[in-house]
């Protein structure tokens, strides 16, 4: 079953309270820059996205704000002065733009690079220095994997929610996408032994952390992973970060089959608070999902004849979104078209949500089936073994 997997490329979301933020500076030098070149830094802190600019000023770009923890960002170079909506726009779509990817955090970062950023260099950054190096050594097999998923999007293969392919899907087609989809799961193998690699050699190096977490994936086989996370450097596991993914594995574990769902309470569309605790009596399933996920609203249509069938029989549906604040309509928009009609919450902080943290979910789709009593029963279920589940407690 296809997935959208939170990676640790936005590091660890804060599973933990958080102190209070700090300052960043970062510092840009552009060599050979023209008049006219703007620069723009996205991330996301907060369940927020954030889009900052700075010009040409003695020599340097500079950027402040105030975060918590180590952040991907993304640098942009708007060299021909398009402006910030065209050049966001462009992000979207897919288009090539000169940008470069790295880690912001609390204190002064300073980068050297030219107007193509080429050869960037960090001065005194570990985090960014290992980053770099990780993905030079990456490298060959994401640029494959970019490549087939362009040719994926440009085929129209996958549909987007409940769009339809602006083509017709022929048997030829499918074999294709088929045969892509298997190249991409073999690119995916393919890293596990170059992060392996660099964890086992940079202990000590922040990166590790977050190779460790796409190494283990969303479902991590805690026989391995906990060995390779408690080698790790002791000032990489006191981080933030480390004590937030030590939470993570340890919920792994209370998290299972046989124990009590946490509770919780979120709004629902109308900003009315649900509770967990309120489906007491009968069984229930926390669907968490999102309207930006295809592979979410593909299973939609399955989710809701399953729901038909059986909420007669003392079963009922708690959706948990994963939208953000500027997409509360499209949340309410996904809800209408694909007919989903069991209550519907969210606190509109994307993977910031305090159920989506509370119950470690770091995929979509996922769910978790909880009985009468508020315990767990099953979860990660697909379509068809949640019907089969469904089908043999319901008809005892």
């Amino acid at each position: 079953m296809k997935k959208i997997v939170l990676l640790f490329s936005g590091f660890l979301l804060s599973f933990i309270t958080i102190a209070q933020e700090k300052d960043f500076t970062l510092n840009v030098q552009i060599s050979n820059a023209k008049k006219n070149t703007r620069i723009y830094l996205v991330y996301q802190n907060n369940g927020k996205k954030i889009i900052d600019s700075a010009v040409h000023r003695k020599q340097a770009y500079v950027i402040t704000g105030k975060i918590n923890y180590p952040l991907n960002a993304t640098l942009v170079l708007d060299n021909e002065g398009l402006g910030v909506q065209t050049v966001i726009q462009k992000m979207k779509q897919g288009e090539d733009i000169i940008s470069l990817r790295f880690y912001i955090y609390p204190g002064v970062i300073n980068l050297k690079t030219d107007k193509l950023v080429k050869n960037p260099l960090f001065i005194n950054s570990a985090i960014n220095t290992d980053y770099l190096r990780l993905q030079s050594i990456l490298k060959p097999i994401r640029d494959r994997q970019m490549y087939i998923s362009n040719q994926i999007k440009a085929g129209d293969y996958i549909q987007n929610g409940n769009e339809k392919p602006r083509k017709p899907v022929t048997a030829g087609d499918s074999v294709k996408m088929v045969r892509m989809g298997r190249e991409l799961d073999s690119l995916k193998k393919a890293t596990k032994p170059l992060l392996e690699k660099f964890i086992t050699q940079n202990p000590n190096s922040y990166i590790s952390l977050v190779s460790l977490e796409e190494y283990a994936g969303s479902f991590p086989d805690l026989s391995v992973i906990e060995p390779m996370y408690n080698c790790l450097g002791y000032g990489v596991k006191n981080t933030i970060t480390g004590k937030a993914y030590s939470k993570f594995l340890s919920d792994r574990k209370n998290l299972v089959v046989g124990t009590q769902a946490p509770l919780f309470s979120q709004n629902d569309t109308a900003g009315n608070p649900v509770s967990l605790i309120s489906f007491r009596g009968k069984y229930v399933l926390l669907d968490f999902w999102a309207s930006w996920c295809a592979p979410c609203r593909q299973d939609n249509p399955a989710l809701v004849k399953i729901f038909n069938d059986f909420k007669d029989k003392n079963f009922s549906i708690l959706g948990i979104s994963l939208d953000e604040i500027d997409g509360k309509k499209s949340w309410i928009k996904a809800i209408n078209e694909d007919r989903l009609d069991w209550t519907q919450i969210s606190d509109l902080k994307h993977w910031d949500n305090k159920v989506v943290k509370l119950y470690s979910v770091r995929a979509i789709p996922q769910n978790f089936l909880i009985d009468p009593n508020g315990t767990i029963v099953a979860k990660n279920l697909n379509i068809k073994e949640l019907r089969k589940k469904l089908e043999e407690i319901l008809s005892k």
